[in-house]
This record gives C-alpha cells, structure tokens and sequence, in this order.
C-alpha cells in the first residue's frame, strides 16, 4: 500500500515537471509558473544558443524537506486529546476517528453514571421506605436475643437506637453489625443478611430466632437486591468504559508518534527533464530529444 502511494506521488511529480517543462520549452520563455500554481518546485533554466540556436531547457522538482514535525510533541498531543498528534501530523481522517471514538466514550461512561445514579436513587429510596430500624430492635427484643434488654424500639433518636441495635448484635455473635444510616454499606446488609429480613415490612410473625437464618427469602428482598445489581452493574459498564478511555488514549499517543513519522518519512522526490536538440543521421537534421531522471528517497 505504502509502495502504491509512493508511485502515484512519484506520477504526479514526473507528471508535473513533464508538462511544464515541455511549456517553457514551447514558449521559449523564462516566465514559468505565472500563476504559481506549482509554488514549493524550484525550477532551473540553461540555455545552450551554440546548437543550432535551440535551448536546452532543465526542470528540477525538489521535496521540501523542511517542514519535518516533532514525533515526541506529535504522542504528547494524542495522549491529552486522542487525535490530535493525527491532527498535528495531517492525518485528518485517523484524527476524526480517535476524537470520535474518545467522544463516544464518554458519552457512555456520562450515561451509564446516570444510569447508576437514578438505579441507585431508586433502590435507597425504596429501602428507606420499607426497612424499619425500628422493628428490626423490635424483633431482636421479642426474640431475646443476648443484649436486646438494653434496646428501646421507640428511641427517639435513631443513632442512640443503632447503637442499641449494635451492642445486642455484637453480644449475640452476628456475622454483621448495623452499619450508619445511608452509607453504602448500609444499604447492601439489610439486603443481603438474613439477619435484617424482619426490619422488611413484609416480614411476618412467624419469622424466629430459629429459623430466620433458613426462612424463605422474601420476594420484596429479592427485587431490591436485584434493582441494587442492576445499579452496580451500570457502573460496572461506567468503569469499563474509563478502561476503554485510558486505551484509546495509549493507542492514539503511539499512533500520533507514527504518524508523525510517517509525516517526516513521505516521498521525497527529485525530478529533472532536459530537452535537446540531437542531430538524427535518418532525418538528416536535429530533433528534440527529452531525458528524465529521477531520484527518490525515503
């Protein structure tokens, strides 16, 4: 592919130093390029007047070679904004891609964060409505479980009855202990520990000290540890997304040093066409002759 494109640049200067060597040999004029449509090509006419008063005309395309772009400033731009060291490197349609793919990114992680939000907003809501700290004590105390002596179900203030709560727990040897109010954890436990399922209003009578550990999970219970994964598992989506983010901008950073290298490794081309007269032993007379060379390098 690369040899491809070295060809077709190699055709459009052969093509270029042709067309307007043979002009300036036809109009007999030095006046080349009026228009400057071939700025950056360096052109170098002789004359040679002592055959036959023809001219011996030279056209030389030159690569400038004098625009190289730094590599290392080329990585430092793509890793800050993937695309830009593409950019810096005129790599247009690869620095389009990479921005895109970096803005679609996070377009992701910002909705799969709502998501989150709102899954997270709905369960902790619905918990809030449904789980009772008080007839969770309530329940320890008509259990007797070891230490519920010291707990008052109708205290007024709720961090006093937690920690109430928390004592008895400690006392009987439960695997958890009531955490704050709203804190992450807080929300996962009474889910998720058998402990908790009478605070849930659909618990019954019939749930006992006994039995509590092996009683049926409540359908309520299993939808709100449901709602609460979902809510997880958007963020999970969120966090892979950053994970996709952080590689998109090590893929782009070495893509933007290749890129520049690519930039500083185009073809470079020297053309040169001469036209002269040569005297034709079949004719019996001087024609024009055309000679090309060219050098390319990499």
């Amino acid at each position: 592919m690369k040899k491809s494109k070295l060809l077709v640049v190699v055709i459009i200067f052969s093509c270029i130093s042709f067309y307007n060597s043979y002009a300036q040999y036809a109009n007999m004029n030095n006046n080349f390029d009026k228009d400057n449509s071939l700025q950056g090509l360096s052109t170098k006419v002789l004359s040679v007047d002592n055959i036959s008063n023809k001219k011996f005309v030279t056209k030389t395309a030159d690569y400038d070679s004098t625009k190289e772009k730094n590599p290392f400033l080329g990585g430092v731009l793509s890793a800050v904004i993937p695309g830009a060291g593409e950019f810096y490197a005129k790599s247009y349609i690869k620095s389009a891609i990479f921005l895109a793919i970096e803005a679609g990114l996070w377009v992701t992680y910002a909705t799969f964060q709502k998501k989150g939000n709102d899954q997270t907003t709905a369960y902790q809501q619905y918990a809030d409505q449904h789980w009772s700290v008080r007839k969770y004590a309530a329940w320890l105390v008509s259990q007797n479980f070891t230490g519920s002596s010291g707990i008052n179900p109708n205290e007024q203030n709720l961090n006093t009855l937690r920690a109430q709560v928390n004592s008895c727990e400690e006392q009987s040897g439960f695997s958890h202990t009531l955490p704050n109010y709203g804190d992450q954890q807080y929300y996962e436990v009474i889910g998720k520990y058998r402990t908790y399922t009478c605070g849930w209003d659909q618990a019954g009578p019939d749930i006992t000290k006994n039995n509590y550990e092996y009683y049926p999970e409540l359908s309520q219970i299993s939808n709100y540890m449901t709602d609460r994964q979902n809510a997880n598992n958007y963020y999970d989506k969120g966090t892979t997304t950053l994970t996709v983010v952080i590689l998109n901008h090590i893929a782009s950073t070495v893509d933007g040093v290749l890129s520049v290298h690519s930039y500083n490794n185009k073809l470079s081309a020297q053309g040169n066409i001469s036209f002269a007269p040569v005297y034709s032993v079949k004719e019996g007379r001087s024609v024009i002759t055309s000679y090309f060379n060219l050098k390319i390098g990499f």
